[in-house]
């Protein structure tokens, strides 16, 4: 079995998913990026949830939710600024990272953000031969990101059609295109168009 850490960066992909006016199952989301039918066991999973200083509450129920599903969770009170607010989880989900990579020695980590100010770690992992797919929707996701990575996990698939499963190639780590991203969970990955590299 191929040991899996998860880390969920809540503010990204929910700002996605509401543009896409769908709701994401995080708890089914986890199953399938830990699916021991591939070999694949979770070994641990965090989600990172910015709280609005406005609505210090409104949050709760999510955050109980994402416990269930087995994440654990952190949170944080961002800061006014103007009509909104801002709350950067950027270094402590770098530091939990590279902690949980050194301490725990996952097989692979898979990095649920397009934010591509994490592609330092996601290099640096790969340095030390750790696994590092990115999982995003495709409209969000760093074309750097995802070329950076060993592979790209699309999104968009969970709110499509049920998808058909399908063999396919294992990642050529060794390939720098988007074009030839595919490993063997094909039905989630497809390269991501030029437009989302800026959205990180």
């Amino acid at each position: 079995m191929m040991k899996v850490a998860v880390f969920l960066d809540y503010a990204n992909v929910n700002a996605s998913s509401r543009q896409m006016n769908c709701d994401i199952d995080y708890g089914a989301l986890l199953n399938y990026l830990a699916d021991e039918a591939e070999e694949r066991t979770l070994q641990a999973a965090y989600a990172y949830v910015p709280i609005d200083p406005r609505q210090e509450h409104v949050m709760d129920a999510k955050i109980d939710e994402l416990w269930q599903a087995g994440y654990i969770v952190k949170s944080k009170v961002g800061t006014i600024a103007g009509d909104s607010y801002k709350c950067n989880f950027d270094v402590e989900m770098t530091m939990d990272i590279s902690r949980i990579a050194y301490v725990n020695a996952p097989d692979i980590v898979v990095l649920v953000s397009g934010d591509s100010d994490f592609t330092p770690i996601v290099l640096e992992l790969r340095g030390r031969g750790i696994r590092v797919e990115v999982a995003a929707f495709q409209t969000a996701m760093s074309r750097q990101l995802a070329l950076k990575s060993s592979g790209f996990i699309n999104l968009d698939a969970l709110v499509d059609a049920e998808p058909v499963a399908e063999e396919a190639e294992p990642f050529d780590d060794s390939n720098q295109t988007l074009e030839d991203v595919e490993y063997e969970r094909e039905n989630f990955i497809s390269p991501p168009s030029e437009d989302a590299e800026n959205n990180g």
